[in-house]
């Protein structure tokens, strides 16, 4: 289990709040017995690899190995994880999110500019993450299926959330999701998954269109 965890340069990678090297012992802590060493882990990748809708490097590499431990019989918190992966999937970069607003904008060219970068690599940098993420949460999308009909409210709603970002997906999500709406007496939860299956519904038809 988890195994090539080690193999990976942590520290090379960075979260909300820096240096990633504490991302492999968090990961680690979902394997414990103990709930609430389980809890402070989920919580601490919560704030770490997925922050406030951002996402960074380590939240790429983390991905494979939190598919790993939903995938894996006798693991506990699987709705938690899964909770976890659908919000990594629908994040964005930091500045995306921070500096969309002339005030933001402003500030952060500034801030950068002290530390010899501009906004626009930045930004460069931040969106190849962002893809790199979206690709290592396409690859097992399909295990966020049967969270459509977890019983935390939360999980499937992230998870509705998630599987609408991933049009290219839409040939066995759009099912699935038409078949929660069905049955999902939640009205945050059938609001995402009518929102979902809208954008899936028009992706779906301007590729068709093309």
């Amino acid at each position: 289990m988890l195994e090539g965890l080690d193999q990976i340069d942590w520290t090379s990678l960075r979260h909300a709040y820096g240096q990633a090297s504490d991302v492999p012992g968090w990961l680690r802590a979902l394997l414990s017995p103990n709930a609430k060493v389980r809890q402070e882990a989920i919580y601490e990748l919560f704030g770490t690899i997925y922050h406030q809708g951002t996402v960074y490097s380590a939240s790429a590499a983390a991905v494979p190995f939190l598919y790993e431990l939903l995938t894996a019989p006798n693991v506990r918190d699987k709705s938690s994880i899964a909770c976890l992966l659908a919000s990594i999937a629908d994040g964005a970069g930091y500045l995306e999110v921070h500096a969309v607003d002339d005030f933001g904008e402003q500030t952060w060219r500034k801030i950068l500019a002290q530390e010899g970068k501009t906004l626009e690599e930045e930004l460069k940098q931040e969106a190849a993450e962002v893809q790199a993420v979206r690709r290592a949460v396409a690859a097992g999308l399909r295990h966020l299926l049967p969270y459509l009909s977890d019983s935390e409210p939360e999980t499937r709603y992230s998870v509705a959330v998630a599987l609408g970002n991933y049009p290219e997906h839409a040939g066995w999500s759009l099912p699935a999701i038409e078949a929660a709406l069905a049955s999902e007496s939640d009205k945050e939860v059938r609001q995402a998954l009518a929102r979902s299956r809208a954008r899936l519904v028009q992706s779906s038809a301007q590729g068709s269109a093309r």
